[in-house]
């Protein structure tokens, strides 16, 4: 009668249960979930959709993207395509709460579950979509299985091709066993979770909220206003007298606050670009690096300090304001700010240049930019010193709130994951 020997460093399998010739895929599921749960295949749990759907030419249809990291299906683009603007005609039909996963991206987490918006949407064969047997597994248990990180370690164990293209196995994929625990537990974990979830997003919602209240504020306040131009396609004309500066993406300003002395940026700020620092030669260490788009990293030497404001110059998000002290570096990507007139405050002018929102100056091509002269030509209102700290005290008071409601969000997303991961797989 055979029997079975346990080896510390050797494990013996038999050829016919194998699905995937890998060491990993054999090893999965005995190292990752905790003792007492019944382990099914995933196979055993949700059934393939081969609901097919032949595109006719003058029909609207819905495609699908997943994204990765088990952060959701949407709908591919804005607007419906018609069948006939569809290279492919043999396509699958999906519907809401079915399982679907991108063979391709399946190793980063690019699964998920169909929701109601794009019931009937339809997808190529590069796509799997599952019914799933809630007989045995609830679809929202299900969902945040395959939305752990764990799980994406499975899809990568299942996946075979060369680096970047590489597949799921789905024979490999469907032969992998996961917990399933009786369903009034995966209830009560399902609830855990949503109720640290839907805080999480009303805290989020509210910061959200509190930001264009906050903008509304300081533009009411300081009374400036930003035109932005409509981005029109094609071939158009303008009127050359209407424009302040030359070229056809230019923004304007509008001032509408009498209340108060409006003064050149030119005449209360100096600009000057940072020293040249590339990311190869950029050693860790306790000074903040500053660069086109705000903080890129630490370095261990820094090259000034002080309180000042610097804006970042170059890249998508050219503009940026961060108001900073101490001792850190700033790249040539990025302005540094000093001031030459005492008329205004460190804390206000900060919040000044935030509101002339400087990234819709920015010169729109490869690598959009700002440039200093743009920047120096416009012009900020001067409240009395009183108004200023009055302004500044309460932008301060609301800046504490929203990072406070963001953290908290942030942090309940992060404990629902951990809870429900601890729960589940031997991680603690």
């Amino acid at each position: 009668m055979p029997t079975e020997t346990a080896f510390k460093y050797l494990n013996e399998v038999r050829f016919m249960t194998l699905s995937n010739w890998s060491v990993g895929a054999i090893l999965s599921d005995k190292v990752l979930y905790k003792d007492g749960f019944k382990l099914e295949p995933i196979g055993n749990l949700i059934i393939r959709n081969r609901e097919k759907e032949i595109l006719e030419d003058d029909k609207a249809y819905k495609q699908v993207t997943i994204k990765l990291y088990g952060k959701g299906v949407i709908q591919r683009g804005d607007e419906l395509i018609l069948g006939k603007d569809i290279g492919t005609k043999n396509q699958f039909r999906i519907s809401e709460g079915q399982f679907i996963m991108s063979k391709i991206d399946a190793r980063n987490g690019a699964f998920g579950i169909v929701p109601a918006e794009l019931e009937g949407a339809i997808t190529t064969q590069d796509f799997l979509s599952y019914n799933i047997n809630t007989e045995k597994i609830l679809p929202e248990f299900f969902n945040l299985i395959t939305g752990t990180k764990h799980f994406a370690e499975l899809c990568q164990k299942a996946s075979s091709g060369t680096t970047g293209r590489q597949r799921v196995d789905e024979k490999a994929f469907l032969g992998f066993r996961i917990p399933v625990p009786d369903k009034d537990l995966q209830s009560k974990w399902i609830n855990d979770f949503q109720s640290k979830t839907e805080e999480s997003k009303r805290l989020e919602t509210s910061a959200l909220i509190a930001i264009k209240e906050l903008e509304k504020y300081q533009s009411e306040t300081l009374g400036i206003s930003v035109n932005k131009n409509e981005n029109k396609k094609g071939l158009y004309f303008v009127n050359l007298k209407s424009l302040n500066r030359w070229d056809v993406w230019n923004k304007s300003i509008e001032y509408h606050s009498g209340s108060y002395e409006l003064l050149p940026l030119k005449v209360l700020i100096k600009l000057q670009s940072g020293k040249f620092l590339p990311k190869s030669k950029q050693k860790a260490g306790d000074y903040i690096v500053y660069g086109g788009n705000g903080p890129t990293g630490s370095h261990d030497e820094y090259i000034f300090s002080g309180k000042r404001i610097v804006i970042g110059r170059v890249g998508e998000y050219c503009g940026n304001v961060h108001l900073i002290d101490g001792e850190y570096w700033i790249t040539d990507n990025a302005f540094k700010v000093d001031k030459l007139s005492e008329a205004v405050t460190w804390e206000y002018l900060e919040i000044a240049l935030k509101t002339l929102q400087l990234n819709n100056f920015r010169v729109q091509s490869a690598q959009p930019s700002i440039a200093q002269g743009t920047i120096l030509s416009l012009s900020i209102p001067i409240p009395n010193p009183a108004m200023q700290k009055e302004i500044t005290n309460y932008v301060h008071v609301q800046r504490t709130k929203i990072n406070s409601d963001f953290e908290k969000s942030e942090g309940l997303k992060l404990e629902a994951i951990k809870e429900f991961e601890s729960a589940i797989f031997n991680i603690d």
